[in-house]
């Protein structure tokens, strides 16, 4: 007898983070996944899609667990007006998993033509909450990834979430959930995951993060399934500059502190990397402190394993956590998003 399908995969509105996205608290991102198909705009401020095996094109979305499968996709179809005709729920099995899915139905039909089609297949780079309230979506996402840190990793969710970009830049946070060194736990660096995603989403750059418990501290040891994944994505798409987000204490006295080894080494040459940073934190009345305080260079952190075994250019950049408290202080969250969006749109010149 066949085990109940105990997945679903969601690719709009739906998305951590975005204005769904409190639908699929009860549920534990797996990983993310690209499965093949075409996606469409409705129009109405969510899209659909149509999956078809045969196609080239891809549809961007999340593989999700539920936990209780019957009463989440009860819930689920009416959020997906089923009854209405709005969408049908089917199965689907890619890359030996059987998930559940929802695809255009009647009610949507007319969409599925190629003049609605959002070529990309990709919802958070189209028409992301990202795009006109970012703080809606950094508070939609830490508020499920503040939770997603206690599960430990499994066979099904290794804890590093890989988001495709479509530029030659990685932003990495490997500290957005706790993390195991030398015995002991370290806690989490709050919104540096919620930030990476929605860098990805407003710039295209390529976002990897951390979601579970990580036995392993991906920005301290030599080897660790997180650092398997950056030179996957490093090699699978022509990463060209490595950007590490952490975040610091508020006790510290300026807003940001950029980390590119003891003499700048980690970035193989490319100097005008952190002069473009310096001047655009400037721009925006950021505050940058001395390259010695956290050089990432003590251990094998994510700059240094990206300089130095990578060979691509890489610095770690540490955040007050004054800029990192959208609640208490969003405007100098949206200061932070501005300055970070400004820079790497502005990195075209330095890394083609």
């Amino acid at each position: 007898m066949a085990s109940p399908i105990n997945k679903v995969f969601v690719y709009g509105t739906l998305l951590q983070g975005e204005v769904r996205s409190q639908y699929m608290a009860d549920c534990k991102l797996l990983k993310t996944l690209e499965i093949p198909g075409h996606l469409y705009d409705t129009k109405r401020g969510y899209p659909t899609a149509i999956i078809d095996e045969d196609s080239d094109n891809k549809i961007f979305g999340e593989l999700y667990l539920m936990d209780r499968p019957q009463e989440k996709l009860e819930q689920l179809d009416e959020v997906e007006m089923v009854e209405d005709k709005q969408y049908d729920r089917i199965s689907v099995k890619h890359e030996n998993v059987e998930f559940y899915t929802y695809i255009a139905g009647p009610g949507l039909s007319d969409f599925c033509r190629q003049n609605f089609e959002i070529e990309t297949g990709d919802w958070r780079a189209y028409e992301s909450i990202s795009f006109y309230d970012p703080l809606a979506f950094i508070r939609n996402f830490e508020d499920r990834q503040k939770y997603l840190y206690r599960e430990p990793v499994t066979k099904e969710a290794k804890g590093c979430i890989y988001l495709k970009g479509n530029t030659p830049v990685l932003i990495s946070a490997p500290h957005s959930s706790v993390h195991q060194r030398m015995g002991k736990l370290k806690r989490q660096e709050f919104y540096t995951g919620a930030l990476t995603a929605l860098l990805n989403s407003i710039t295209g750059c390529h976002a990897l993060y951390t979601n579970r418990l990580m036995e392993i501290d991906p920005n301290y040891y030599d080897e660790s399934p997180y650092k398997k994944k950056l030179v996957d994505i490093v090699q699978s798409n022509n990463i060209k500059f490595i950007l590490d987000i952490h975040g610091t204490g508020s006790e510290r006295g300026n807003d940001i502190y950029p980390g590119t080894g003891i003499e700048n080494e980690f970035l193989l040459g490319n100097y005008d990397l952190l002069e473009k940073l310096e001047t655009r934190a400037s721009i925006h009345k950021i505050s940058v402190g001395g390259l010695d305080v956290f050089p990432a260079a003590k251990q094998m952190t994510v700059t240094k394993y990206g300089a130095k075994v990578l060979e691509v250019p890489s610095m770690q950049l540490e955040i007050n956590r004054n800029l990192r408290e959208p609640e208490k202080s969003p405007k100098e969250f949206m200061k932070l998003i501005k300055f970070l969006k400004e820079y790497l749109e502005n990195l075209s010149n330095l890394i083609s």
